[in-house]
């Protein structure tokens, strides 16, 4: 369980730019959209269907059928015949659909009270449109409005009124008659009295049940009756307070969005993570360390005085791992390749031959990738010849110095073999017996070998040389590479005899807080990046004089260089050369003294280090 929560907490470290970016745009498309939107102000007016809450006695099934009638009522108010009446009544300029989408009407049941709520831009009309559909509703209902209802309703109210007033006269003088009944003596004026008593109290209980039909009459049409309890009023201040709302929906619907496509990625995702060094083997090979993620500009050791301590201690413990992996067994070659192309073989071994050189080792780099080189531009030398002379026979190996094709780099106790003009058939070349020469010669003048080679799924020259060298480091890029083809690489180094593969060594890892500790110690002018600061040195040349030219091109291609590289020498005066027109020129003479030069005067530069 800790395992795959931490897992979780990786995917969400790797893409937390992803997440922010998922919350933050939907967030800012709905904020630009409701500010767009205008200012909406909504009225209410209150309607009573029935007349049963003014009633000292309520009956429950009368409240019963008003409730149903304000049902009716609620969907009443948004019908053309209603609509249309207050369009004109108002002389509104919109149709039946427009003011109907405005209308909103709901009942309160246990009340039998009507809402009609209305939302316009404007908040007086807002008020008028909502009391003027109160008004035709009432207006247009069966039950109220009518003026020949209204006369009814005034008769049965007078009549009423009428019986009351006859009830309490004959009640008077029944009372009256009962007080004279304690004067009179003789028995027939008491008779007389009793039966003019009974007669009276006759004619109040015809009262009483006249009464009584007519109230019930009178209460009986009062169930479909509306009234308006409270009339709409101009707000004062505009809805939409849920723009808060809005935007956190917004937000949160486009965390969700960004946090499963980021869980997705990963679970489609089969290239190999670093996971800050917990990952102990890779495809059943141990994991050796790790190589920092630097920018283009500081990946030339020209830059390295640009190099952080976290970063120059990464390089040290995958060193160090490298020669801890055989104890007891020297190293004395050691192949760095990778599965396909782009990895970051060649930069990882111009920084293992730094960091080796720098203990006072010597070290020579050898590029033997003679299909792709690129080992001659990170240490800013030209490659006019190298491997690939030494191995055709157009150079003669030395047996006690090294060949004049190894180039110091401008690093203490490090020199560079370049590949050398690109043959017709590399994988020919480095299955001749010069090879074991060559290397033979090497170590008896260098105390470590480190070649570059071709990706090993690309070309066989990877396979012939991990079974020449003492050790193989396959370097594999973070989020690059591919499992499929880092298995693919293992299994095709180790069918050959004699392959020592040391392990696996990660490229482009960002850097997390297991090297960055390092960085927090000042550097006193001793430490390691004070001593790379003095160790890297430029090599510049003399000005040219002008006479017959070549093109920047026809140069690049003499000296092994890239265009960019020979134009970058061109700028520094490294390369004799003049603008022109927006273009550069070198003279031919020059540049085929340059060439004379650095074909002849690298040993010598050798020997007197």
């Amino acid at each position: 369980m800790e395992i795959d929560l931490r897992r979780y907490l990786m995917v969400i470290k790797r893409w937390w730019w992803l997440l922010i970016i998922g919350a933050i745009i939907p967030a800012v498309i709905s904020y630009y959209f409701t500010s767009k939107q205008p200012a909406l102000y909504q009225a209410k007016v209150t309607l009573m269907v029935g007349t049963t809450l003014q009633s000292s006695n309520p009956d429950t099934s009368l409240m019963r059928t008003s409730a149903t009638l304000a049902e009716a009522y609620a969907e009443l108010v948004r019908y053309r015949p209603i609509t249309e009446a207050v369009i004109q009544r108002l002389g509104l300029e919109r149709s039946h659909e427009e003011l109907a989408s405005q209308i909103v009407a709901w009942v309160r049941p246990n009340a039998n009270l009507l809402e009609i709520r209305v939302t316009d831009t404007n908040p007086k009309a807002a008020m008028l449109i909502a009391n003027a559909l109160a008004e035709e509703l009432i207006r247009q209902s069966p039950g109220s409005g009518q003026g020949q209802r209204q006369q009814q309703q005034e008769f049965i109210k007078q009549q009423l009124d009428e019986l009351e007033e006859k009830i309490e006269k004959k009640k008077a003088e029944i009372a009256e008659l009962n007080d004279s009944l304690s004067d009179l003596t003789s028995a027939a004026e008491i008779a007389d009295t009793m039966a003019r008593i009974d007669a009276l109290e006759n004619v109040v209980s015809t009262y009483r049940t006249q009464y009584a039909a007519l109230l019930q009459s009178y209460a009986g049409d009062s169930v479909n009756v509306l009234s308006i309890v409270e009339p709409a009023v101009e707000p004062w201040e505009p809805i939409g307070g849920k723009t808060k709302l809005i935007l956190a929906v917004a937000a949160g619907a486009g965390l969700a969005l960004a946090l499963g496509a980021a869980f997705l990625i990963e679970y489609l995702d089969d290239t190999v993570h670093w996971e800050g060094g917990r990952r102990q083997t890779l495809a059943e090979l141990p994991i050796l360390g790790a190589m920092p993620r630097m920018s283009r500009r500081r990946r030339t050791w020209v830059a390295a005085t640009r190099y952080r301590y976290a970063e120059i201690e990464a390089i040290r413990n995958l060193r160090t791992n490298i020669f801890l992996s055989t104890p007891g067994k020297p190293l004395d070659t050691i192949l760095v390749t990778s599965p396909e192309v782009g990895d970051g073989k060649s930069f990882t071994v111009a920084n293992l031959g730094l960091t080796i050189a720098v203990t006072g080792m010597r070290v020579v780099l050898v590029d033997a990738d003679m299909r792709k080189p690129t080992l001659h531009e990170m240490f800013d030398v030209p490659n006019v010849a190298g491997l690939a002379e030494l191995l055709g026979g157009a150079s003669t190996i030395p047996e006690a110095w090294p060949p004049v094709e190894l180039q110091p780099t401008g690093v203490s106790n490090l020199f560079l073999l370049s590949s050398g003009r690109p043959p017709a058939d590399p994988a020919a070349l480095l299955v001749s017996p010069r090879l074991s020469a060559v290397l033979e010669t090497l170590k008896k003048y260098a105390d470590v070998v480190i070649i570059d080679s071709p990706p090993a799924l690309i070309a066989p020259d990877a396979a012939i040389l991990a079974s020449v060298v003492d050790g193989t480091v396959l370097v594999v890029s973070e989020g690059q590479t591919n499992n499929k083809a880092v298995s693919k690489a293992q299994a095709l180094l180790t069918s050959r005899n004699g392959v020592n593969l040391l392990g696996t060594a990660f490229n482009r890892v960002k850097l997390d807080g297991t090297y960055a500790y390092y960085g927090r110690y000042h550097d006193d002018g001793y430490g390691s990046l004070s001593r790379l600061r003095n160790l890297v040195t430029r090599w510049r040349s003399p000005k040219p004089a002008e006479k017959q030219v070549v093109s920047l091109g026809e140069a690049a291609e003499r000296l092994g260089i890239s265009p960019g590289m020979a134009r970058r020498w061109c700028k520094e005066g490294r390369l004799p050369a003049y603008r022109s027109r927006l273009r550069w020129w070198v003279k031919r003479e020059d540049l085929e003294n340059l060439v004379t030069s650095l074909r002849g005067g690298g040993a010598e530069i050798i020997e007197e280090t």
